[in-house]
């Protein structure tokens, strides 16, 4: 292949996996060379991000049981499956991740994935960035955001992190937001990859409570910013621009006058929104059924469309429905997968029944996310290995 052109040799080496490229680094110093330039880099992950099979888009979950349980159970691990094989209909066998920091005493949330990097934040206050296929991995400083005292609960939710990439200065950035319903003030702070350092941001948008999951797109981070304890239709969607730092809001379509609680989510590289609504049923407060709204033109109000209108099934949904995860993610079926708790399912929203997705080893799932397999690892990773 040396009396290729290098546009050809480009063209064919970013169609392989991650881990055979990191194979092919040993056929030849050009090759090594070519694979490890930030532009390859940038080629290779965007031709797997196009790819419509998600051959290289893999599916990560966290099981934290004793998080709504009052009993001691010290069981925290992060699991994950291959995306293009749900999507198959073929049996798929979970794996155990060995995440950085790894304690099954301590909690751990995935804040977010970009570009192949996940944010982690493990309990007493341990935030990673990790990127999982190269197994590299850096420790953030202390944000000095969470809270001491108070209930466990208290200590996990009054925080909340957002993870994101600033491509006008070659930036991964976190957001942490300690939210004004705890006793302490409202603060935001920043953190630079590039830098690897928080700072204080001054410039504050009316923050009551943020719910997860925050999602990343067009350089932005977006929350739910839940005005009224998520049981009466009141709330807003506020983002932030990675770029110059300013909040923002964007604008909602009507979801109608009954009570509902709402949940960020992506179709495709669209915003979405879950919108649970709620009724009451042997004096608590259930969910009965789910419309997806896509924002097909970003910003604009109008663009916002209802896609699908799931009902929540006895048999699949618990009483809790509204805390499940439900990562959107569709296949050339039109299928979208949703993750309710101990199961994973496929919907079509073409009043198709739920498709049960056979998964070894899954357990019981309090969100999921996915990312995609790559080679990006900023020098400022270092050396540290998970």
């Amino acid at each position: 292949m040396s009396t290729l052109p290098t546009d050809l040799i480009v063209d064919i080496l970013s169609r392989f996996s991650v881990k055979t490229l990191l194979k092919f680094r040993c056929v030849s110093k050009s090759w090594c060379t070519l694979i490890r330039s930030p532009e390859f880099v940038k080629t290779h992950l965007s031709v797997s991000a196009k790819n419509k099979d998600h051959t290289h888009h893999r599916l990560v979950w966290t099981e934290n049981r004793d998080l709504f349980t009052s009993r001691d159970i010290k069981q925290h691990v992060l699991r994950e499956c291959s995306v293009s094989s749900l999507h198959n209909d073929s049996v798929v066998e979970s794996l155990d991740l060995n995440y950085p920091l790894k304690n099954p005493e301590l909690r751990v949330c995935i804040v977010g994935s970009v570009n192949g990097l996940i944010c982690l934040d493990i309990e007493d206050n341990d935030l990673v960035l990790w990127n999982p296929t190269l197994r590299v991995y850096r420790k953030l400083p202390d944000s000095r955001l969470r809270v001491s005292g108070g209930s466990r609960l208290d200590r996990i939710t009054s925080v909340m992190y957002g993870f994101g990439y600033d491509e006008f200065s070659d930036d991964y950035k976190v957001v942490g937001v300690r939210c004004s319903c705890t006793r302490y003030p409202l603060e935001v702070k920043i953190y630079s990859l590039k830098n690897n350092s928080w700072r204080t941001k001054g410039d504050i948008l009316e923050v009551v409570q943020l719910t997860k999951p925050c999602k990343f797109l067009n350089g932005k981070l977006h929350w739910v910013n839940d005005m009224n304890g998520g049981f009466r239709n009141y709330g807003n969607i506020i983002s932030i621009d990675l770029a110059d730092e300013r909040w923002g809001k964007v604008e909602q379509p009507d979801y109608g006058k009954k009570n509902f609680s709402l949940k960020l989510e992506m179709l495709g590289s669209d915003l979405s929104v879950f919108c649970n609504y709620k009724t009451m049923s042997r004096n608590f407060m259930t969910t009965s059924h789910a419309d997806v709204w896509v924002m097909k033109e970003y910003g604009v109000k109008e663009s916002w469309t209802k896609t699908y209108s799931i009902k929540y099934s006895p048999n699949v949904f618990s009483d809790f429905s509204p805390f499940i995860s439900l990562t959107l993610c569709m296949s050339n079926k039109g299928e979208i997968l949703l993750v309710p708790r101990s199961t994973l399912t496929a919907h079509n929203p073409e009043d198709e029944p739920i498709r049960y997705l056979k998964v070894i080893n899954f357990g019981y799932c309090n969100a999921a996310n996915i990312y995609i397999e790559s080679l990006v690892c900023a020098p400022l990773f270092g050396t540290n290995k998970a």
